[in-house]
């Protein structure tokens, strides 16, 4: 730090209060019992302002909870260059609690193998805004707004390149589940509780890789214990050990040395596993302890192989003295006819160029990518899926008029895997041919849907309308 240079800020406002951080080593934080995102008079933003001024400061960067800037991505089954901000807005609108417009969206488009990720920040622009106007009441500048999320992944980056989970703990029994890749964020989701269930957003992170992340970055807090069905690699990390990495006070937390450091270096021993798995690190002496046991069972098993062996012969042999004894034959009369299979009548084929919009009409996360691979199979491609504003317990297909005809084929295809009632009552303006809404559970074969605690949708198809070229969906 250069000589009369001012030490660099981070502000950091929550729910209820304000935490000031300062980059130097003593009377480096500071919190205030002020909720910045909602409206403030000048009076009661005088301590703030007081404090600012005392130690020379005029300006801070922001760190904003990932619940006011929300990321999501969205998939597109193949590459393409450029996408209508007004498209992204349309997929986003489904998946956040504010209003929002072009000015509170920021997104940037990934090629992945054959996809596309189009990777969204949907900003609650009325928050921002509030806070932006209670900071200019006592005239402090932003230099910067960043989102907890990237400032994390920015840390976490330096170590780990490939697909990952971070946990971070924001309010009492509230995390931030983030799902990323090196420093580019994926999807973030609010957690509360001590014992989080996550096992849907693991499941939901295979839709943008090969397979399911397995990597788990958490904060060492007593009670935290993190629910999945899959087996996941955990590693704890302690806030005030990557400060002393990166010769910051201990004091600071993760997300402001994610803003104070500006290119963070590789370092493989930022973060160490603090609890090894137990099964790789057995003492030899219990695993020599072990062995009769295993000699034990060895031995029975194979006695009671001969045993089994010389009944099952004593059996055959009076089966073979005794003929009467054994099963015989059933013959069918020969008046009898014997019963045919009658076809099944192939419906007439229809065009798999159609667009397909799939609506998910249940509590049930993931139903409407289960239902687009199995039309994926049957040859569509242009497949679109999201979450139906209405609910439903039955399944339902809207048609437009003139693909009537598809009817018999869909109700042949599917069978009962999607029994559904048709409709023609889709308009021919519609961007989309045929419409599936799903109202029963999928993986019951029709049954109506259980109450399952809804998870953010992570998948969901645009139409493209790119002035360069025209993608097949």
């Amino acid at each position: 730090m250069a000589l009369f240079s001012k030490p660099k800020a981070v502000l950091w406002p929550k729910k209820h209060v304000a935490e000031i951080y300062i980059d130097r080593k003593e009377n480096n934080t500071l919190t205030f019992d002020l909720n910045l995102w909602q409206e403030i008079t000048a009076t009661d933003l005088q301590p703030l302002q007081v404090y600012f001024q005392q130690n020379h400061l005029d300006a801070c960067s922001i760190l904003i909870p990932d619940d006011i800037a929300i990321t999501k991505s969205f998939i597109y089954d193949s590459q393409i260059n450029s996408i209508d901000k007004k498209e992204v807005l349309e997929l986003a609108k489904g998946f956040v609690h504010f209003d929002i417009d072009t000015d509170s969206l920021q997104y940037e488009l990934v090629q992945l193998n054959e996809k596309t990720i189009i990777q969204a920040i949907i900003y609650d622009q009325q928050k921002i805004n509030t806070l932006k106007a209670n900071l200019q009441k006592i005239n402090i500048r932003i230099d910067s707004l960043s989102p907890v999320s990237a400032v994390c992944a920015k840390i976490i980056a330096s170590i780990n390149s490939s697909e990952y989970f971070l946990i971070y703990p924001l309010d009492n029994h509230e995390y931030s589940l983030i799902l990323a890749k090196g420093s580019s964020v994926y999807l973030t989701s609010i957690l509360k509780g001590q014992s989080p269930d996550i096992q849907k957003i693991v499941n939901y992170s295979n839709l943008y890789f090969s397979a399911p992340v397995t990597k788990l970055y958490l904060p060492s807090i007593d009670g935290l214990d993190v629910v999945s069905a899959t087996e996941l690699v955990k590693t704890s990390f302690h806030d005030n050990q990557i400060a002393q990495k990166y010769n910051k006070p201990s004091n600071l937390p993760l997300p402001v040395i994610g803003i104070l450091v500006s290119s963070p270096p590789s370092d493989p021993a930022i973060i160490t596993p603090s609890t090894p798995d137990t099964n790789l690190n057995q003492p030899m002496s219990n695993k020599k302890n072990i062995l009769p046991l295993i000699a034990v069972f060895v031995f029975t098993a194979a006695l009671a192989s001969v045993i089994i062996w010389f009944v099952l012969n004593r059996n055959s042999s009076t089966n073979l003295e005794n003929p009467s004894n054994n099963n015989q034959e059933t013959v069918v009369p020969t008046s009898e006819a014997l019963p045919t299979d009658t076809p099944t009548p192939t419906p007439a084929e229809i065009s798999k160029t159609i667009k397909l919009q799939v609506l998910n009409a249940t509590d049930i996360n993931g139903q409407a990518a289960t239902l687009k691979e199995k039309l994926s199979t049957l040859g569509f491609k242009n497949i679109a899926v999201g979450n139906s504003k209405e609910k439903l317990t039955t399944n339902k297909i809207q048609l437009k008029p003139s693909q009537a005809s598809a009817q018999a084929y869909f109700e042949s295809a599917l069978g009962s895997y999607f029994p559904a009632t048709f409709t023609t009552d889709l308009k021919e303006s519609s961007t989309y041919d045929v419409v599936l809404m799903i109202g029963t559970d999928l993986s019951t074969g029709g049954a109506a849907p259980s109450q399952v605690t809804a998870a953010p949708t992570v998948k969901a198809t645009p139409t493209v309308k790119s002035p360069t070229a025209t993608p097949t969906e």
